[in-house]
């Protein structure tokens, strides 16, 4: 037996102890075992009501506790992927989007508040991000190689967080990252990209654009995430803006 559970044992001893001290003093005392045992008896009646009132709000109070905590924790696991792979991979896909005015808001994110990103979060939920990989069929296998070099040295990474079952609780999360191995088997199984036809081109492209679709609002909430909790972590973000052409990494302010 643990010292935790010996701890118990001898601290409910003690208060049995204390409570046939208390009630039998009470009755050599006053003289009225009646009133005690009557006493006793009523009280004993309040016990089931406060265990049933104390359970629903403590396992409300848990619950609500351990959500925060967990949800807390894959918003940290979010932030963990996009300095792994997420910003690489929508740097990549944005800078040869067709689309680039559809998402020309994105250039202000420098002056957006917690109001800003709600919106903003609101207004793309359900609507469509136009994106076509606008590159030349000279330029095709270079592209290519770069985002499955990208997605091959992040897969074990990737799929490390898939495996996290917490992530049931981000469902568009999970989407993407299912989305991102998707396109990464597509590519993988295309040993020879130069091979690749205007038509192959085009159906890579509709892998592409789902991952966008999606990328784009889960990197809106790791701004906010981020703009909320270590707003000296979007600082960097913010000047390495993938949307914002005159972007630079340096401070000059």
């Amino acid at each position: 037996m643990d010292n935790h559970k010996r701890w118990k044992i001898k601290f409910s001893i003690i208060m049995v102890i204390a409570i046939i001290i208390i009630y039998g003093s009470n009755i050599l005392v006053l003289k009225d075992p009646e009133h005690v045992i009557s006493y006793i008896w009523t009280h004993l009646g309040f016990i089931p009501v406060d265990i049933l009132i104390v359970a629903f709000v403590l396992d409300e109070i848990i619950s609500k506790k351990e959500k925060e905590a967990m949800m807390e924790k894959l918003d940290m696991i979010m932030s963990t992927f996009f300095s792994e792979v997420g910003n690489d991979l929508i740097s990549q896909l944005s800078s040869v989007n067709k689309h680039k005015a559809d998402t020309s808001y994105l250039e202000s994110i420098k002056s957006w508040d917690d109001k800003d990103y709600e919106n903003k979060l609101k207004e793309i939920k359900n609507i469509n991000i136009p994106f076509r990989a606008d590159v030349t069929s000279e330029d095709r296998e270079e592209y290519l190689t770069n985002i499955r070099n990208l997605l091959i040295n992040k897969r074990e990474f990737i799929v490390g967080l898939l495996n996290n079952p917490n992530l049931l609780e981000k469902e568009e999360f999970s989407k993407l990252l299912t989305a991102i191995l998707h396109l990464d088997e597509e590519l993988e199984h295309r040993p020879d990209l130069s091979k690749v036809t205007d038509v192959d081109f085009n159906h890579l492209n509709g892998d592409m654009e789902r991952i966008y679709n999606i990328l784009i609002h889960e990197w809106i909430y790791y701004l906010r995430y981020l703009n909320k909790h270590y707003p000296y972590m979007i600082a960097l973000i913010i000047r390495t803006n993938p949307f914002d052409a005159n972007a630079d990494a340096y401070v000059k302010e």
